[in-house]
């Protein structure tokens, strides 16, 4: 396992989602109420990149692309048609403002 940097905290606008790569695994970032949230950025549906076509919701990530919904502090899957979970990543933000991700 390795700690990695994705972004800045200031690179995120709070309410946002943005899509990265690291290492060939996509990663997606969420920011909603100040608090930070990573997830691999593929929706457990179709595998169709989340960060393309997204909505939030309190508490809540939805993927547009066919409305699965996924539970933002485990990325458990709330809704059909999303027969699992979204893989989640531990967030440290570092003293100098950086989302850092624990990757396998």
């Amino acid at each position: 396992m390795k700690k990695v940097r994705v972004c800045n905290i200031n690179d995120i606008r709070d309410g946002e989602a943005r899509g990265f790569e690291i290492d060939d695994t996509p990663i997606l970032i969420v920011k909603q109420n100040g608090k930070v949230y990573a997830f691999e950025d593929i929706c457990s549906h179709q595998h169709m990149p989340i960060s393309e076509n997204y909505d939030l919701e309190e508490g809540k990530l939805i993927c547009m692309w066919h409305g699965a919904e996924f539970e933002l502090e485990t990325g458990k899957n709330l809704s059909l048609p999303a027969p699992a979970p979204i893989k989640k990543f531990d967030v440290e933000i570092d003293e100098n403002g950086n989302i850092m991700i624990i990757i396998e």
